[in-house]
């Protein structure tokens, strides 16, 4: 019996561990984790002499049994479930949770850097001057970020966000590089309302936020082109909803652990469906889509899907090229944008006879010559205010 019992223990651990192995060798490796919408770690069985010696390889290898774990979202939604029973603040050290309301608030952004700010703004100077050559002019733009203007409800003793701080100061530093630069949170305030203008659950702005960033846009836009440029108005009777469920980017992160009554909303004009010829890179590539295969693909999919923003929206393409048939102005116009432009991408091509979309993301080209060969008659960039790169993360 002694003997039986000085063994149970290592057998025992032997047993799951070789189970364990066992289950994860049987387990169809993942490449993508949809909850956190980010690449897995995938097995490298043919390591080179130089990762082993470096220590890559074992970093590799914890990455990939950690990436790949038997279950892994059922393990990670019950670790979120834990976090909250227990009162943890941030939940997987990212976001606070209001249940009352279903509201996601994210952890207070740190003060940057005056490097960091600044090395932005010698970004967008020498992009500037760049475009410059070419006589093309050139408007950087900063949207406001639902991280940086909807910060409650949440908790009394969170810390203060930098976000809004952040911005000023790089739009000062932008500034004094001689860029000419739009803060379109001044252009929105008069009305700006967080609980209308973002989803609770997802990083980006609703409809409505979105529509009344494209009224600032445009508006500003039409000043500088010296044009008079109206923006489609808002009409109830282009304003519908989804009845989807919502998969917002922050609930993905904490395992749709959070109810909520976030839904997917439009408004838009019944013409964009026929009034443009959309390519999906250049118009000399010829790979040309139609508007439903491109913007608001979850308006096709059943009631019962989980939609995400890109679903209800727009993916990102590294290129874009919007031809109008009925236009405003006869510019061409490219805008270098992230994903909160998507919702409103259509609505800014209405204006015009040609726009052109980049994301730099996915874009692998030298920007500068790039644009300078496209010879726009106007060049956009529009980011979110919590991108402070030129090349977004």
């Amino acid at each position: 019996m002694r003997k039986i019992q000085m063994y149970l223990l290592p057998i025992t651990f032997f047993c799951i561990i070789f189970g364990g192995l066992v289950i994860h060798a049987m387990t169809v490796d993942r490449k993508q984790s949809e909850m956190e919408n980010r690449p897995l770690e995938t097995a490298n069985l043919s390591p080179s002499s130089q990762e082993i010696f470096s220590g890559a390889w074992s970093k590799q290898v914890e990455s990939y049994i950690s990436d790949q774990f038997p279950a892994r979202d059922t393990w990670m939604r019950n670790y979120v479930h834990f976090q909250r029973a227990i009162g943890k603040t941030y939940l997987n050290d990212k976001y606070a949770v209001d249940d009352t309301s279903g509201w996601i608030i994210s952890k207070p952004a740190p003060a940057k850097s005056d490097e960091e700010l600044a090395a932005f703004a010698n970004d967008l100077r020498k992009l500037s001057e760049g475009l410059a050559e070419k006589e093309i002019p050139f408007t950087f733009y900063s949207l406001p970020a639902k991280a940086t203007y909807s910060r409650e409800p949440s908790p009394s003793y969170m810390p203060e966000d930098a976000g809004i701080a952040n911005n000023e100061r790089l739009h000062k530093l932008v500034t004094a590089a001689g860029v000419d630069n739009i803060r379109l949170y001044d252009e929105m305030k008069t009305d700006f309302s967080a609980e209308q203008y973002f989803f609770k659950t997802d990083h980006h702005w609703t409809m409505r936020g979105a529509y009344t960033g494209y009224k600032a846009l445009i508006k500003t836009m039409s000043e500088r082109l010296g044009e008079a440029i109206q923006p489609i108005p808002y009409k109830e009777d282009n304003a519908y909803c989804l009845p989807n469920k919502f998969a917002g980017s922050w609930n993905k992160i904490l395992y749709m652990t959070v109810n909520n009554h976030d839904q997917i909303c439009y408004n838009e004009s019944p013409s964009f469906a026929t009034q443009f010829t959309i390519y999906d890179g250049t118009i000399e590539g010829g790979v040309t889509a139609p508007y439903e295969a491109v913007y608001g693909r979850a308006k096709k999919m059943s009631a019962d899907t989980v939609v995400n923003y890109a679903d209800a929206y727009s993916r990102d393409f590294a290129e874009l090229t919007i031809v109008n048939e009925d236009y405003d102005s006869d510019k061409h116009i490219v805008v270098i944008k992230d994903s909160y432009f998507n919702a409103i991408q259509f609505h800014v091509a209405s204006h015009f006879k040609k726009l052109t979309i980049l994301d730099l993301r996915y874009l692998e080209k030298d920007i500068i010559p790039y644009l300078q060969n496209l010879h726009p008659d106007y060049v956009v960039l529009a980011y979110n205010d919590r991108n402070l790169k030129l090349m977004p993360e």
